[in-house]
């Protein structure tokens, strides 16, 4: 009995133990807070549990429901960032510092803010002054969707520095927040601010080590006087190792003089997350930054995608597109110029229409935060399947295997409107030939489209409306004067063949779609919507000329098979041997351009996609061809290639940094050319010639 007396003090005096272990756990967290009147904000204080002198690490955590977000310290146009509020309600702290993630913008009801969603963790640091407090107050939070909602969450959180244990997992999301937070960069020469009252702007410049790539930036100011300014992005200039913002400052009262004001830029680039301290001296922006930022007119930009939009016509995407165009004109003898006017202002609108829509897609990929790009619709095989099945029933539509038709009172429309066909088909003709061309880039198209995307909303649509009437000229031009018509070659009996023969370049056109799916789907999906696409095809011919139509077909498609493959052998015995094996290309990234050129070596970029023909083209018509093929095998070449074929973050944000948004993209780096000599979209090999000398600091006089 005394034995068990003795055992059961024991016991009840490690239940206590653990009792008040449990206790002191449990006070080192306010636990998740949320309030009725608000629910989709929770918040939870806790204590790392680790200390350092007269300091105690803490995180806040915030978690936010749906599409609800919260603000950064400088939350922009009509945000409030969290505060809080403990001063007189606490004792035993000097001090609480806060520490900011780095945040992302957002449009919320036509305004910019800066802040966070879904959840965020803030690292906090506790300075105390006695061994024993209290930290306790009111954190307000301001939340956000199309709505704002502020709450008030009361906060009591007890410690003891002697009775503080480190909890691993709270250390682990502080730790992870830390990592968030850029890392703070003294004052230098590196880094400059300058402030023009005249034109209202504030212009930062910061010097790295490296090249910079994608930077993202904010500005932030301790100083009372300034918390009601705000920023609004007009430039970013990057030139290898320096950049260059220029902001447009505003007030919604009267704007402050910002000379010798503090400020601190947040920054996150490739491998980078860093602030700068810098402090705005007057100026004149454009005497110190005007080459930087400096950028082309509007009207020389709308040029270049007025003859980009143009040459695009010409373009091996488009050419089934404009031959069926063509057919559809010869085979309708005998239209009025007025029909004529009609069909080809409605070819015209479908592709103004088409880059319309290009373009508010972009514009919503934009704001979302998604990479953007020329042709990135071709790296969704969804809708690549989507372009599969319209050139799949345009091709059957030109043997007359499927007729497409409006509803009724579509038809009784176009019936009172003195017209018996239906002008949808051309507005779809020019809208396929649209989407087409996306996987081309011609010349002076990369400018335009690089220009337009790094702009605001209404200087993409204008410029993007540019590259539709540029690509719709030609048929623009024959609207104005329909009796160009008439210089085609007359309708007879040998346009039965042409009907066919555009209907086979659209299922040629269909079968490379098909092969694009090979890098997203396995080839037995691509075999069984083979298998389906052509029991349909031979179901819809059958039901239009019977089974006779159908043996045809079935004979037709044998023959033009094997004839195909009997050219193709013989074209490859031919100019096979003119055709030499790819070398070997590293993949692309910044870290191996800096070695070679660290070691003297020339580096040659070639950024290119599955999809792009104009890429195929390079490759085919330079790249494989002496003497560009035997001067790329040197010995001091390294050779990088990047595939774009599918979204890629990294070749994304190489291409942007080098202010492009679209393949094929070409660089040239060397020992004289240290940021890089860019190509043109369509390769010459003197341009390559003459690039790789002018890399390596040599000078070479190419023949003709």
């Amino acid at each position: 009995m005394h034995f068990l007396n003795r055992y059961g003090v024991a016991v009840l005096g490690l239940l206590l133990m653990l009792f008040s272990y449990g206790v002191a756990a449990q006070t080192s967290s306010t636990g998740w807070l949320q309030m009725p009147e608000h629910p989709p904000v929770q918040v939870r204080l806790s204590l790392t549990g680790e200390q350092q002198d007269e300091q105690i690490q803490a995180l806040l955590e915030v978690q936010l429901d749906d599409d609800w977000k919260t603000y950064w310290r400088s939350p922009g146009a009509g945000g409030i960032p969290p505060t809080l509020s403990w001063q007189e309600q606490s004792h035993g702290i000097n001090e609480v510092s806060w520490q900011w993630p780095f945040p992302q913008q957002f449009e919320v009801s036509g305004l910019t803010t800066i802040g966070y969603a879904e959840a965020v963790h803030f690292p906090l640091t506790l300075e105390v002054n006695q061994p024993q407090g209290v930290l306790a107050g009111v954190l307000t939070m301001s939340s956000c969707t199309n709505v704002c909602v502020l709450t008030d969450f009361p906060i009591r959180l007890a410690y003891d520095t002697n009775q503080l244990h480190p909890d691993a997992s709270t250390i682990a999301k502080y730790e992870s927040a830390l990592d968030k937070v850029p890392t703070m960069q003294s004052e230098s020469d590196d880094t400059r601010a300058t402030w023009s009252a005249t034109s209202a702007q504030l212009a930062v410049e910061i010097t790295r080590d490296s090249d910079w790539l994608t930077p993202t930036l904010y500005l932030h100011s301790e100083q009372p006087e300034l918390e009601d300014v705000e920023f609004k992005l007009d430039e970013l200039r990057l030139d290898g190792a320096k950049l260059i913002a220029v902001y447009a400052v505003s007030h919604w009262l009267e704007l402050p003089d910002l000379t010798a004001t503090d400020w601190v830029v947040s920054v996150r680039d490739e491998n980078l997350l860093q602030a700068y301290a810098v402090t705005a001296r007057a100026g004149s922006i454009a005497s110190q930054a005007a080459t930087q930022v400096a950028s082309p007119s509007l009207l020389w930009i709308l040029a270049l995608a007025l003859v980009g939009g143009l040459i695009l016509n010409i373009m091996p995407c488009v050419l089934p597109v404009l031959g069926l165009k063509l057919q559809s004109v010869m085979s309708s003898g005998g239209v009025s110029q007025q029909r004529i006017r009609r069909q080809f202002l409605a070819t015209a609108f479908g592709v103004i229409a088409s880059f319309w829509l290009l373009a508010l897609g972009l514009i919503a990929l934009r704001a979302s935060g998604a990479s953007i790009g020329w042709g990135i619709q071709f790296q969704n095989p969804y809708f690549i399947l989507l372009m599969v099945i319209v050139t799949w029933l345009f091709a059957l539509s030109l043997f007359d295997a499927v007729t497409v038709r409006l509803p009724q009172r579509l038809q009784n429309w176009s019936a009172t409107t003195g017209s018996d066909h239906s002008y949808l088909g051309h507005f779809a003709q020019g809208a396929l030939a649209t989407l087409l061309a996306t996987p081309c880039t011609a010349p002076f198209l990369g400018t335009a489209v690089a220009f337009a995307l790094a702009a605001s909303v209404p200087t993409i649509l204008v410029i993007f409306t540019a590259l539709g009437v540029g690509m719709a000229l030609p048929w623009l031009l024959v609207a104005l004067w329909p009796k160009t018509v008439q210089l085609l070659p007359k309708p007879g009996a040998w346009l039965a063949w042409v009907k066919p023969i555009m209907g086979l370049l659209l299922l040629a056109t269909t079968v490379w779609l098909l092969t694009l799916l090979f890098n997203f789907v396995s080839f037995s999906a691509i075999s069984l919507l083979v298998i389906v696409l052509l029991v349909l095809s031979l179901l819809m011919i059958g039901r239009r000329y019977g089974k006779r139509g159908v043996l045809i077909t079935l004979g037709g498609s044998f023959l033009a098979g094997a004839a195909t493959i009997a050219v193709l052998l013989l074209t490859l015995n031919k100019w096979a041997p003119q055709l030499l094996p790819d070398h070997h290309w590293q993949e692309l990234n910044r870290t191996a351009i800096d070695t070679a050129l660290a070691a003297d070596q020339v580096v040659f970029v070639d950024v290119t996609a599955d999809w792009c023909v104009t890429c195929k083209a390079n490759k085919l018509g330079v790249l494989l061809q002496d003497p560009v093929y035997s001067s790329l095998a040197a010995g001091d070449i390294v050779r990088l290639r990047g595939d774009w074929t599918m979204t890629n973050e990294q070749i994304t944000a190489y291409l942007r940094s080098n202010n492009t948004y679209g393949v094929p993209f070409n660089k040239v780096y060397g020992p004289a050319a240290p940021q890089g000599i860019a190509l043109p979209t369509i390769l010459t090999s003197q341009a390559v010639l003459s690039a790789l000398a002018q890399a390596r600091g040599e000078h070479i006089q190419l023949e003709d």
